[in-house]
This record gives C-alpha cells, structure tokens and sequence, in this order.
C-alpha cells in the first residue's frame, strides 16, 4: 500500500522522538507507550506507521545511519587533502562529536542497540550489520589511496584494517560509558594516529 507524504512525516518524526529513547535508555527499556508519549500521538496509532517495536527499532538504526552518512562520506571522499589525513579527519570529527554534542555520554545509538539485541533479533542485527559494512567499505577505500600514495603501511589488508577500526572505536565508546570518562575515546584517537 502506496504512503502519503503525511503518512511519511508522521513517521519520521516518531522515529525522531523514538530513536532519542533508544538512544539513552535501550531496546529493552523502551516501550511503545514510552515512545508515543514522546511523540504526542495516540498508542493505537503506532501500529499505523510500524508493524512491531522490532520493525521501529530496525528503521531507526536505518534513519540513525543515513543521517550520520552524509557528512562521514563527505570527510572520507572529499578530493582535499590526503587520503592518510581524510582518515584522521574523519575520527576527529566523531571524536568531536562525542565530546562537544553529547558530552561523552551515549556512545553510537546503534552500538547501543546492537550490544544490547544482537543476540535476540535477527532482524536488529542485519538492519547494523549492513550499515556497518557500507561504512567499512568506505574507510577502507581511503585506507587503500593512503596505502596507494606511500602514506600508510601497504602490508595490511585494508578492509581488516578498517574493520579493526571500526571495532577499535565502539570498544572505546563502550569502555567511555562504563567507566563516564573520556579516556578510552580520546586514547582511541591517539592509537588510530601511531597506527595510520
């Protein structure tokens, strides 16, 4: 059944209120009612836009990705500078981001999510998963021009590299939450410069 541009809004912006609530409390601790409330809307209308809190959960990780893609993408593939220095621009920012938008609290909503269903929703998983790996494919595309131009180690394969990464990261951002403190992201950003 075709949507309406109405139908389409709506949803978003129970997307938008939901996914804040994921974000900060989880899967598990966030109810239906508890994401209606923060739109606003009546329970009953929920169901109108998604077909579980599974299905939400899903097109929230989606959303959450597309809106973070643009500007990632934009740092890896501008044309300027270096592809050694678009990588490092690229950890800084989201560095910058944990620290100047969200105070290094809350980590990546979908680490949060996937650490917490992954083992429960298969659905959950495969939604991260492929959004992971079209992220890693783009780091480890600027990993191979570094490599290509002299500017990083060539006996590294760099899609394991990216990979290490990217695993590197949501580690530290793990680490950041349960020990509330900056070290483990600010100490990430420091390995990942000696490393590239």
């Amino acid at each position: 059944m075709p949507t309406t541009l109405k139908h389409d809004e709506k949803a978003n912006f129970l997307l938008e209120k939901g996914t804040e609530l994921l974000w900060c409390k989880g899967y598990n601790a966030t109810s239906v009612n508890d994401i209606v409330k923060a739109a606003d809307i009546p329970k009953g209308s929920f169901y109108f836009y998604f077909d579980s809190k599974e299905d939400f959960a899903v097109k929230a990780i989606n959303k959450y990705f597309e809106d973070n893609f643009e500007m990632i993408f934009a740092i890896l593939h501008s044309e300027e500078p270096s592809p050694k220095k678009r990588l490092m621009n690229f950890h800084e920012f989201r560095a910058a981001v944990l620290r100047d938008e969200l105070g290094y609290s809350g980590g990546c909503m979908a680490c949060n999510v996937g650490n917490e269903m992954s083992e429960h929703s298969e659905k959950i998983r495969n939604a991260i998963q492929m959004k992971e790996k079209v992220l890693i494919d783009g780091i480890a595309k600027v990993i191979q021009e570094a490599q290509q131009a002299g500017e990083v180690d060539g006996s590294f394969d760099a899609y394991d590299m990216a990979s290490f990464l990217e695993d590197a990261g949501k580690g530290a951002m793990i680490s950041m939450k349960e020990t509330n403190s900056s070290y483990p992201v600010e100490n990430f950003l420091r390995m990942t410069k000696r490393l590239l």
